[in-house]
């Protein structure tokens, strides 16, 4: 096949019996149910779910939640990956109801934030996130429940006698993930029972590895790559599922000591685990392939961190409205050269288009906004219908807001943005979020906020501020400020004090003469 213009039509998806999330976990059940599918690694001991077990226990959390709360409630959690948040997950998609994952990083503005617009109506958290979230939800005008979970798993099943789980509508809201936009709060994302179930299909048939295995996922379950890609992909797969916290000194013992096929893991936290000095190159004996997205990776990165795995890597392209994946390498089939230069080709299921301004596709070669359409595509953002009718056009196509091109293959290269996201260490900034912050300062006049190339993080945030007034503002003040409204990853790694910001004659700022100062060395 050779394209003249750069639009892909989607290779249908095979025909599946699974539609919704609880499918999947009932699929492995029935085919091994002794095999065991979830093993937990954390500083509380290690927990392990054979299949039937785990759908025993979803099923008893099901009960539990529907006992409290009606079918479709929105049921928020507040958790670092361990058991309750996998447990959490699917029970929630079994009763019916919409499951709300905030990052427990999040500063008590953005909980409140999520909170408030996901209507939830119960936020479970454990003993470390607790009062924070206790303070939050008491200056609520509809309160949640807060529900505190234990340190035993078990603790989340309750006492309750098996109920009849509801009949969940393929095309309904699985859960609400929230995302930063190019100005404003965090939109949420919604995310339906088909796109997940047809993502994590996907994404494992184009990993290429036989049914089984053992999957390292140290990505946070409160985002797409780590509860679609991570957790679904690996019932799919039917793989043991290893779900810990990102810590490199315990990823590198697990990765020792289990015969991990597949590690999943941002490019960032895959250069803090090279960076290590115990780090063993290459002597990882049954690893067959490493996953990793949420950062543009140059062909020199890709070939280290083959060279230092000794494995193959996979490359995705996704974003929350895309269930996780929609770009993605094949690790096994694909030469040397799309592996290091190329997102690949669309993954089952996905038109794709690459657009010039009047939303036509180009010519093969050329740049232009990047175009999503099929399954996976999210139905919009909740309670924000502006932002949906921006997002989504008449014909269903996602505008993405990400530059790329397609060669005549259908094989694409993310070559830039359209937007001023910042992207940084596979976590998405929204400038305008923080310049909001920083003009809340009293010292602060103007400020801009942009990305600077990374090889580490991707992009850092870099921040430029105009004082108030003659003096310049205390920069230790102004981080500390930050950290105490925003998550870790928003606050700035680089400062420059200036006396004025550079405008247009319409009075809007020139990012880009700023993201090249700000990509010059740093003294």
């Amino acid at each position: 096949m050779s394209l003249a213009r750069s639009q892909w039509q989607a290779v249908p998806p095979p025909a599946l019996d699974e539609a919704v999330v609880g499918d999947v976990l009932r699929r492995a059940a029935r085919l091994g149910p002794a095999d065991v599918v979830l093993t937990t690694v954390g500083s509380r001991g290690e927990h392990s779910w054979t299949a039937a077990r785990l759908l025993e226990d979803a099923e008893a959390v099901a009960a539990s939640l529907l006992r409290r709360h009606p079918v479709g409630s929105h049921i928020a959690t507040f958790l670092s990956n361990g058991p309750q948040a996998v447990l959490l997950q699917l029970g929630v998609a079994l009763a019916g109801m919409v499951l709300v994952p905030v990052n427990p990083k999040s500063r008590p503005p953005e909980l409140e934030h999520a909170l408030t617009l996901a209507s939830a109506v119960s936020v479970h958290v454990d003993n470390d996130g607790a009062d924070l979230v206790r303070s939050v939800v008491s200056r609520l005008p509809d309160p949640p429940e807060v529900v505190v979970v234990g340190e035993d798993p078990r603790s989340l099943l309750g006492d309750d006698e098996p109920a009849a789980l509801p009949v969940v509508d393929p095309d309904s809201p699985a859960q609400i993930q929230f995302t930063s936009g190019t100005s404003g709060p965090a939109k949420g994302v919604r995310i339906h029972h088909r796109g997940m179930v047809d993502t994590a299909h996907a994404f494992a048939r184009r990993i290429g590895l036989p049914p089984g295995g053992v999957w390292l996922n140290p990505m946070p379950l409160f985002h797409t790559a780590g509860n679609v890609l991570g957790v679904l992909g690996a019932l799919w797969q039917r793989a043991e599922h290893i779900v810990m916290p990102f810590e490199p000194g315990a990823v590198l013992r697990v990765l020792r000591e289990r015969a991990v096929t597949l590690l999943s893991a941002a490019p960032t936290l895959l250069h803090l685990l090279m960076s290590r000095p115990d780090f063993p190159a290459g002597r990882f004996e049954s690893l067959r392939v490493v996953f990793t997205g949420g950062s543009t990776l140059t062909p020199r990165m890709v070939e280290a961190i083959e060279s230092g795995f000794g494995a193959r890597l996979s490359v995705t392209f996704g974003m929350t409205e895309t269930c996780g994946c929609a770009l993605q390498t094949a690790p096994l089939t694909d030469s040397d050269e799309v592996r290091r230069n190329t997102v690949g080709l669309p993954i089952e299921g996905t038109d794709v288009r690459v657009a010039g301004p009047d939303g036509t596709a180009l010519p093969v070669g050329q740049r232009g906004e990047l175009l999503l359409r099929g399954s996976r595509i999210t139905r919009g953002y909740h309670d924000d219908p502006e932002a949906t009718a921006k997002a989504l056009d008449g014909e269903g196509w996602l505008h993405t807001g990400d530059l790329a091109e397609m060669d005549a293959r259908g094989r694409l290269r993310i070559v830039g943005r359209l937007k001023d996201m910042i992207k940084t260490g596979g976590e998405n900034v929204s400038p305008e979020e923080v310049e909001d912050v920083l003009t809340g300062h009293a010292d602060v006049e103007r400020a801009a906020v942009v990305g600077a190339p990374d090889e580490r993080w991707g992009e850092l945030v870099v921040a430029f501020v105009v004082p108030s007034n003659a003096s310049p503002p205390d920069i230790e003040a102004l981080d500390a400020y930050c950290r105490q409204r925003l998550a870790p990853f928003k606050v700035p790694r680089r400062w420059h004090v200036v006396a004025e910001l550079p405008m247009t004659a319409s009075a809007k700022v020139r990012r880009a003469e700023l993201r090249q100062r700000a990509a010059q060395p740093h003294p």
